[in-house]
């Protein structure tokens, strides 16, 4: 039973021996084209497609689609890290043009590498389901911590804690639900391209299909783009 990327790799390769199949006629007619006095002085005709569109009936007899896999904790949480050190601390620090509290903030991402937060599975779970705040309230109370052990100057130039909190509880916040939403969307994405779809293309089945079955994909193929990935593929294989 044929996939449908089978089917559209088939029409693909269709696409190109089609393009061999004219460049080949031309290059047989050019000797006709020279041998006659006529025509020698014509320019000799070239068949060209720059698109081709294929209308695609189809009926789907099958969908497979795997579980997702385990998440990676671990792997989460070295991503969340690095997502507060270059972005929740570098907005953190936009409009501040003081050199020193700018070198401030680098000893404080630092601090924040060299000892990264660590986060509890359960909470990295429930903000994935949606529930970002206790994960926001332990980064920032991790934070807060690692700028108690920056030198009083630090600390200073810093700004007041109780000020510093509420910067990172709302740039954390906002970090938490592009960060939840990213690791959500990478998991859709791992899971669409491990499925796969059955579909029967052959014309006396589809003819004794109910009509409310059938699928139908319009597909517009670029000849130049189709000849620039062969082109690719051909460049890295040498």
């Amino acid at each position: 039973m044929p996939r449908l990327g089978e089917v559209l790799g088939g029409l693909l390769t269709d696409v190109v021996r089609a393009r061999l199949a004219a460049d080949a006629l031309t290059a047989d007619s050019l000797d006709a084209y020279r041998a006659d006095p006529v025509l020698s002085s014509m320019s000799v005709p070239r068949v060209t497609v720059s698109d081709m569109t294929v209308r695609l009936r189809f009926m789907v007899s099958d969908v497979a689609v795997p579980e997702p896999r385990p998440l990676d904790l671990a792997r989460i949480q070295n991503l969340w890290n690095i997502a507060v050190r270059e972005r929740v601390l570098a907005r953190l620090m936009q409009g501040r043009e003081d050199e020193a509290v700018r070198e401030d903030a680098q000893r404080l991402r630092e601090a924040l590498e060299a000892e990264p937060i660590v986060v509890d599975s359960d909470l990295l779970r429930r903000a994935l389901d949606g529930d970002t705040s206790p994960l926001v309230d332990s980064t920032v109370s991790t934070a807060l911590d690692r700028v108690r052990a920056l030198s009083s100057g630090s600390r200073r130039r810093l700004g007041p804690v109780s000020q510093l909190r509420e910067d990172l509880q709302r740039e954390a916040t906002h970090e938490a639900v592009a960060f939840a939403e990213r690791v959500r969307q990478e998991q859709s994405i791992e899971q669409a391209l491990g499925s796969r779809l059955q579909v029967e293309v052959v014309s006396n089945q589809l003819e004794q299909a109910p009509a409310q079955t059938l699928q139908e994909l319009e597909i517009t193929v670029s000849i130049a783009d189709v000849e620039e990935l062969l082109t690719a593929t051909t460049d890295s294989e040498r």
